[in-house]
């Protein structure tokens, strides 16, 4: 079920890069690192990417990843539910694999501010 912007940007790179190094990243991935920074550690980024991505549905994705790269200006409760229940970490961490790709890094800056945004945005006006 990894489906965090639940679009094949991000669930192909995270399946590809888990794949290439899954016996290493095995062994680093346990309850007690998947809850450290994923800057922490190279070895378990792809784990920590592949958690944060399981916290959020396709739909909740699909909309996450409008709002960030495209032009999408709406968010609803159930969005901002999810976003704000997988934690700021996994949404910066996943704006971050994103934005580094080649579609993206370009303006990498402009997207790392926008998810920031879209973070806070669910936290002041849907949570509170």
């Amino acid at each position: 079920m990894l489906m965090f912007l639940g679009i094949a940007l991000i669930v192909s790179p995270i399946l590809a890069i888990e794949n290439d190094d899954e016996s290493t990243a095995d062994e680093y991935i346990d309850d007690e690192n998947l809850a450290a920074s994923p800057e922490s550690s190279t070895e378990i980024l792809p784990g920590f990417l592949k958690n944060c991505a399981n916290t959020i549905s396709k739909a909740a994705g699909d909309k996450v990843f409008n709002y960030i790269f495209g032009d999408e200006n709406n968010l609803d409760y159930d969005t901002c539910s999810e976003v704000t229940r997988s934690g700021k970490e996994c949404n910066g961490a996943l704006v971050k694999y994103v934005a580094k790709g080649p579609m993206f890094k370009a303006t990498y800056d402009f997207y790392l501010k926008r998810g920031e945004d879209l973070y806070n945005i669910c936290l002041s006006v849907f949570m509170s």
